[in-house]
């Protein structure tokens, strides 16, 4: 064999070798095999775990790649029940880690101190509110710096049946929107002056079992980690406020009948959707949910969605919620790439994502077509994000404990402080942490309240600035609901 045959030989061994890696590079994504063999494109993975996203980012992928040559955005949905974990798994190893992911504003803490969360390099749509709400730009914030991108977002609201309410604001000579409760008072009230029709089996239940449902009644007053959540010197766990908020919701026990055993999120929202519940508290689910009963026949109602109400005219309400975040692996080599196609989605293909997903966007000045997720926008932009604290990871399972021990008749103030002296001792790490005993406050009793006339104590509740305010542009009506 003469020298030109051994080297034409050597070269169809490496164009096959190389074949082979091509494909054996290629075999974890159906998406790579649409891929010519010796494409010189610059791969970008994309890891979500949310099987709703995945006909919205195999959408926004196909769009992006087919206009940038340069580029190949693989997205591949995790099912990984501890993602995070395989998240930084595979970034330590180096072994087809992503360059971007979609993570909760929860972890981002956690996800910061690893390295897996770089800071963003978009200077244009973070200062100010004009793109993303406060909330939104707090719940991607970490030691000052903005290491997401908001994406989408839960919380929860008050839901209403406009039918009923309507008949009660008919009964008061007043108009829909003014009827629309501003405390939970007024809820109470209007309870004790409706003659209910056939089928309405309560007026109010909600999941008091689930710390989602009950945060807003301490959320005005109770801070972990302050306004971004991650401060672990921004604390305020037990104060008179938060007694005397806590006693008001052990006192709703008396006017809503709930089994925190079996009225669960699942059944209330049936029965609201069924006609026989007037108010209740869901999340963001709710509207395709209710939407989809409607169409299919099995619900008839019209409803509305505002932010939840005050506990009475002096205590607030603060929601809690979540934001799902678009984050920029620090272990990426293509972090410029990545944050290009982010961009991309966020500020030209959001149009479609919440037909597609089911899921509110946490941006300002998005249309949908639902116009029910309006009010769940306004409750979003008026919540608490929930805290990145590390140390508190199991916070929210100990105030929901706590709400249950409330709910069932246990002391407000041994309760809360217990809460507190077992938070602090394991944020702190200091087994003998002592937190300091307060005095009851003078207790709220929403009895008494409730025994002044009506129309009075109305008005009372509602001359609070903020409840009307809060009235005004957050309740949506809907007569009819497609």
């Amino acid at each position: 064999m003469n020298l030109k045959t051994r080297l034409l030989s050597a070269a169809i061994v490496a164009v096959l070798l190389l074949g082979l890696v091509g494909i054996a590079r290629r075999q974890d994504t159906s998406a790579d095999a649409t891929e010519p063999l010796f494409s010189t494109r610059t791969t970008v993975r994309l890891w979500y775990d949310d099987d709703a996203m995945t006909n919205f980012f195999s959408d926004v992928a196909a769009s992006y790649n087919s206009t940038h040559r340069q580029v190949r955005v693989v997205p591949t949905l995790i099912t990984d029940t501890n993602y995070v974990q395989k998240l930084y798994d595979a970034s330590v190893d180096g072994v087809e880690f992503p360059d971007v992911y979609v993570a909760s504003n929860g972890d981002l803490g956690r996800l910061y101190k690893a390295g897996l969360a770089a800071a963003v390099t978009d200077d244009t749509h973070f200062q100010d509110t004009a793109t993303f709400p406060q909330t939104a730009i707090n719940a991607v914030t970490c030691s000052d710096s903005i290491v997401a991108y908001p994406l989408s977002f839960e919380t929860s609201a008050f839901l209403y049946n406009t039918d009923y309410l309507q008949s009660m604001a008919d009964s008061l000579s007043q108009s829909l929107t003014d009827t629309v409760p501003k405390t939970m008072l007024d809820v109470i009230r209007l309870a004790n002056g409706y003659d209910a029709p056939e089928g309405v089996t309560a007026i109010m239940k909600w999941d008091v079992s689930d710390i989602f449902y009950n945060y807003c009644f301490v959320g005005a007053y109770m801070d972990v980690g302050g306004a971004t959540g991650d401060d672990p010197d921004s604390l305020e766990l037990y104060n008179a406020q938060l007694i005397q908020c806590l006693q008001v919701y052990q006192q709703m026990n008396q006017y809503f009948a709930i089994d925190s055993k079996t009225d669960d999120y699942e059944s209330n929202l049936a029965s609201f959707e069924d006609g026989s519940l007037v108010f209740t508290l869901a999340t963001t689910g709710a509207v395709a949910d209710i939407r989809d009963k409607i169409k299919s026949g099995d619900s008839t109602i019209s409803y509305g969605v505002a932010t939840i109400p005050d506990s009475t005219g002096s205590l607030q309400s603060k929601t809690m919620s979540v934001t799902d975040c678009l984050v920029i692996n620090g272990y990426s080599a293509h972090q410029d790439l990545a944050e290009d196609f982010v961009q991309y989605v966020l500020y030209q293909q959001m149009d479609g994502f919440t037909d597609s997903t089911g899921m509110p966007v946490a941006q300002n000045g998005i249309t949908y077509s639902d116009s029910h997720m309006d009010g769940f926008t306004s409750a979003y932009e008026d919540s608490v994000p929930v805290t990145k604290l590390r140390e508190a990871s199991n916070f929210w399972m100990l105030l929901e404990d706590t709400f249950q021990d409330v709910w069932d008749g246990t002391d407000c103030n041994d309760a809360l402080y217990s809460l507190a002296q077992s938070v602090m001792i394991q944020i702190s790490g200091t087994e003998n942490y002592h937190v300091d005993r307060i005095p009851n406050p003078e207790k709220i009793d929403i009895t008494s309240d409730l025994s002044y006339d009506a129309d009075k104590a109305s008005a009372a509740e509602t001359g609070s600035s903020k409840s009307t305010e809060r009235a005004e542009e957050t309740a949506t009506e809907t007569a009819e609901t497609d």
